[in-house]
Parts: C-alpha cells; sequence; structure tokens
C-alpha cells in the first residue's frame, strides 16, 4: 500500500509545469464550490470526495462527507476517505499527512491530488480492461489483455491529448494500433514482453506531455519577463531629467 510522504517545504518538490498540469486537471472537473485557495478549499475533503465521484460514483457516497471548518469534522471527513475510499484505489494517508492538510499546509494538498490522481487513472484503465475482457468472453485469446493507446485517447480523460504530427506517415494504409496488436498476437512476441513496452510507451508519452507543458510554462515566463523589461525601461526613460541625452 502506497502511502503519501511530506518532506520540510512540500511546494519544493514540484516544479511549475507539474503544478500547472494539475490545477488544469482540476479545473476541468466540476465541483460544488469555486476553488480559490487550493489549499483551505480542499482542507475539509469533500471536493477531494467530490473528484472521486467523478470517476466511481459507485465506491463514494457523499452524504459521509459534510463541509466543515472544525478541525474535528474535517479529521472525521478524512479518516472516512482514507478507510474506505483511498485503500480500494491503492494508498493511503498517514496521521502526519491529514494533520497538514486539515491545517491547509502549502504543498501536501498537491501531493496528495497528484497521487489521488494517478491512482484513478490507474484504476480506470484495470477497470476498462475488465470490463472488455468480460464482453470478449469465450475461449481463445482475449484481445482486452492488451490496452491499446487509441482507446485511451478515444476515452473523456484522453481527448484533450495532442497526437504527434511532426514525423512522417508509418503504413498510411494501416492504422498504427492494429499493426501493434497483430505484433502481440503474434507467438513470435510474448504477452509479457509487449505489455511491458506498451507500459513503457505510456511512460513515455506522459514524459513528454510533462516536457511539452514545462516548453509552455518557460516561453510563457520569458514573455512575462519581456513585458518587464520594456515597462521598467519605459520608466526609466520618465524619470530621467530633461536634457540628458542616452549616451
Amino acid at each position: 500500500m502506497e502511502q503519501v510522504k511530506t518532506t520540510g517545504n512540500d511546494m519544493d518538490d514540484f516544479d511549475d509545469a507539474e503544478l500547472e498540469e494539475l490545477y488544469s486537471w482540476i479545473d476541468g472537473i466540476p465541483l460544488s464550490r469555486p476553488k480559490r485557495n487550493i489549499a483551505r478549499d480542499f482542507s475539509d475533503g469533500v471536493l477531494v470526495a467530490e473528484i472521486v465521484r467523478q470517476y466511481f460514483p459507485q465506491i463514494i457516497q457523499m452524504h459521509n462527507y459534510s463541509p466543515a471548518n472544525s478541525t474535528p469534522q474535517k479529521k472525521e471527513n478524512w479518516n472516512v476517505l482514507n478507510r474506505k475510499v483511498f485503500t480500494k484505489l491503492g494508498f493511503e494517508l498517514g496521521d502526519d499527512v491529514m494533520r497538514d492538510v486539515i491545517t491547509a499546509k502549502p504543498g501536501v494538498i498537491e501531493k496528495v491530488l497528484m497521487m489521488l490522481r494517478t491512482k484513478l487513472n490507474r484504476a480506470e484503465w484495470e477497470l476498462k480492461k475488465q470490463t472488455q475482457t468480460k464482453s470478449k468472453g469465450g475461449g481463445g485469446r482475449k484481445e482486452s489483455d492488451k490496452p491499446e493507446a487509441d482507446q485511451y485517447m478515444g476515452s473523456p480523460r484522453g481527448k484533450g491529448m495532442k497526437q504527434d504530427t511532426t514525423r512522417g506517415p508509418d503504413y498510411p494504409s494501416i492504422p498504427k494500433h492494429k499493426i501493434i496488436r497483430s505484433i502481440a498476437e503474434s507467438d513470435a512476441v510474448p504477452r509479457i514482453l509487449f505489455e511491458e513496452k506498451e507500459q513503457e510507451c505510456l511512460a513515455k508519452d506522459e514524459t513528454i506531455r510533462i516536457l511539452e507543458a514545462k516548453i509552455h510554462r518557460m516561453e510563457h515566463l520569458i514573455h512575462l519577463k519581456d513585458v518587464r523589461i520594456d515597462d521598467l525601461q519605459n520608466r526609466l526613460e520618465t524619470m530621467r531629467p530633461t536634457g540628458v541625452r542616452r549616451m
């Protein structure tokens, strides 16, 4: 069972791109109240429960979580989440983490939400895999044991992902996922090796998306610095005494 751990300064564990990606993910989920200060807004656990409900409504009962300002009620909400929900997703929070979340310590809720997002995506993938296995039924090979990248791209969680259009076409008359599937079904490639390579591809796709977000963030920061430099130069010009020429 994985545990979320805290450090001395939890905000130092993230870069701007990771935080921007996390906040964008949260903004894409409809919640019952606006998000102004993420540490305070999530301190009672109610919005976390609402996020889980968006993915798996069958494992969450919202009446168990009451909006709260008092520490005891916040703690009760998090204890229920920890005991009845997080353990089903394969992780848990220690008492120190729950205490830091309840007191709105900066950076801790981000760690919890990043772990939650990872586990929700994993559980969603596993559920899809099981559903496909049941729908195929019968004997013989079960194609659902081999998750396809296009299935994720077509899902509600994957529609916003960009596909790489910079590389030349590979097998233009045959969809790439069908080529991969045919290779996986061949006796020449062990299934476990195929699944390992599939996971490596997914991990690399995630890395690429994070790097793209970092590039976007750095371009934005450069633009802001350029604007700041122009503003300072304009101020300097206005403060320059009349009659003094620039050398």
